[in-house]
């Protein structure tokens, strides 16, 4: 075992004085002259990274990262770049992350678990569509939503972002006549400090739904979003949200998540905790029937592709 350790230091020591060594004599070399082609490329390294420190609201919009036009549930202003095309999973068990834990697998042996499957396509660089399904549990409705989303104001050239996102829900009911509604969302966004995007907005839906609703209840909701995104860093961030009912039918208790977003090229997997498994537009504005001791935990998965 000595001899493997010794070993693994050497090797570790010659891996970091390797590039040292080659520092000294890169360093020789300039002393000598660089070429006029070498000095062009060092200026040219030196203004690009200037360019990603400036300001911090397009160094994270480079082609290497995704998209995040979506927090958790809540959306943002952002839209999808012209002719690329978002995937989208998400899991969201119904039993709540602290009951079976172990047995259940945190909630998804439990049954009931909602999937959400989804497709976004950017139209122009400020205008995408998508198509998004969530199936039924507690109800007997699956939920289909069909949207355009259309960015009016850049925050690169109007201070903030903002975007008006319009669409319809058909609900498809097994041996019954299915239903529909519309849905309407003002979403606007600031950065600040270069990492930090605060959303807020105003979400209306003709025909909400959740697990605790009747047909005898009210049939719209009017609810206020608020999303803090902070970017760790390049391959992280973190989300928090809430969207709050304050008119028509809503359940006792708005409907926060909150999740660790994992990113990659193109791809990002969050972690979510959450007190719903209502994600989409009709769901959304309804508040949730659970207390935060009642939190599930979930997952997204989203992926994007050029086309």
């Amino acid at each position: 075992m000595r001899k493997i350790s010794s070993l693994h230091c050497i090797l570790i020591l010659l891996y970091f004085a390797l590039p040292l060594f080659g520092a000294q004599n890169s360093s020789q070399n300039t002393k000598e002259g660089k070429s006029s082609e070498e000095e062009k490329k060092t200026e040219q390294i030196e203004v690009i990274d200037k360019v990603e420190e400036i300001g911090g609201i397009s160094r994270w919009q480079s082609a290497n990262y995704p998209v995040l036009a979506r927090g958790i549930n809540i959306f943002t202003p952002r839209t999808l770049r012209r002719n690329s095309l978002l995937v989208m999973i998400d899991h969201r068990p119904r039993q709540r992350l602290k009951k079976n834990a172990f047995h259940d697998f945190l909630g998804f042996d439990a049954g009931g678990l909602k999937i959400g499957l989804g497709l976004r396509y950017g139209l122009f660089d400020c205008l995408e569509t998508g198509l998004y399904r969530l199936n039924g549990t507690a109800e007997v409705f699956d939920v289909y939503e069909f949207d355009l989303k259309y960015r009016v104001l850049k925050e690169e050239n109007h201070f903030i972002d903002l975007a008006l996102r319009c669409g319809l829900t058909w609900f498809s009911q097994p041996g019954m006549k299915d239903a529909s509604g519309f849905f309407t969302q003002i979403l606007g966004s600031k950065t600040c400090l270069g990492r930090v995007s605060l959303t807020t907005g105003l979400l209306y839906h003709s025909d909400s739904s959740n697990d605790l609703k009747s047909a005898a209840d009210t049939d719209y909701s009017l609810a206020i979003p608020a999303l803090i995104e902070v970017r760790l860093c390049g391959k992280l961030a973190w989300d928090l949200e809430m969207a709050a009912n304050i008119a028509g039918y809503g359940s006792k208790w708005p409907a926060v998540s909150s999740g660790l977003k994992i990113i990659t090229n193109r791809h990002t997997f969050s972690l979510v905790f959450s007190n719903t498994q209502y994600i989409s537009a009709d769901g959304i504005v309804a508040n949730s029937g659970r207390g935060f001791k009642d939190t599930i935990f979930g997952f997204t998965i989203t992926r994007e592709f050029d086309l």
